[in-house]
């Protein structure tokens, strides 16, 4: 018997000068240029916290490799964990040894190339985790990730998030407190919370592994400079055209944009759901 409809997450307007075309969907983004909404008390009504936007932890992987599954294990332990926000990146670079994986796409190991090409490395490899997309983590050791994980928290946010809870949605305010060279990419992250997968073939062949926060798709939002307070208002609904499951998740991922179209550090993120 078939479910109900799931759930999309587009844009429906961008703000002056964004240069992005999305089709409609359900958790439509609004952006607008005024100040944050006044009156709301400390605490009501708030999804997320002033100024204390997750850590992001992404991980890059592949189901056809047969170092991932211990990196997988530890990124799922963190999947649920409160001030940190996990993303699986399946590549697709290990498809050729016998296992096409699922969620593999040919754009996720762009991003990670991205990633390499501006910290100077030859060579991309999995697993690999990026830490706000700034820090490799150089063990998977769960100690040296949690040190760092406090060490971005500790670090003074460049972007003021609020989001605050608004009729039928949210409305989300990101505010800058320092120049930010070449401006800021808002995007819409879709996920999916967990899946577990039996591997037939290749290096894992016989495995049964749990994957969490599998990326299955992202979509610009806009180029922000980052000069002045930037406001997306996320409302609900439904999109029956929509191919994505039932369970899929979203969040925004607010990263400075660097020269060549390169993935900056991770500024900001907000979980929509």
């Amino acid at each position: 018997m078939a479910g109900p409809a799931p759930a999309e997450v587009a844009l429906i307007e961008a703000p002056e000068g964004a240069g992005t075309q999305i089709p409609e969907g359900a958790f439509s983004l609004v952006p607008e240029r005024h100040p944050p909404a006044a009156g709301v008390a400390p605490g009501q009504g708030r999804v997320g916290l002033v100024g204390d936007p997750p850590v992001v932890i992404e991980l890059f992987t592949s189901q056809g490799c047969s170092s991932c599954p211990p990196a997988d294990a530890l990124v799922a332990s963190l999947a649920e964990q409160s001030g940190v926000l996990t993303l699986s990146w399946h590549v697709d670079y290990w498809d050729y040894l016998g296992w096409t994986d699922e969620f593999g796409r040919p754009e996720h190991a762009a991003r990670q190339e991205g990633y390499a090409a501006v910290a100077g490395e030859r060579g991309v490899y999995t697993p690999q985790i990026i830490v706000d997309g700034q820090d490799t983590v150089l063990t998977l050791h769960r100690a040296a990730l949690m040190a760092l994980i406090d060490e971005h928290h500790a670090r003074p946010p460049v972007v003021m998030v609020t989001a605050t809870e608004a009729g039928d949605g949210h409305v989300i305010d990101l505010t800058p407190r320092a120049p930010i060279p070449g401006g800021v990419e808002v995007t819409l992250v879709r996920y999916l919370p967990h899946r577990t997968v039996l591997v037939k073939a290749g290096e894992n062949r016989g495995r049964s592994i749990v994957y969490s926060n599998i990326v299955v798709g992202t979509e610009p939002v806009t180029l922000w400079p980052a000069r002045e307070p930037l406001r997306l208002t996320v409302r609900a609904g439904n999109d029956p055209n929509d191919a994505y499951p039932d369970d899929t998740r979203h969040a925004i991922l607010v990263q400075q944009a660097l020269a060549g179209g390169l993935p900056g550090p991770i500024l900001a993120a907000v979980q929509l759901d």
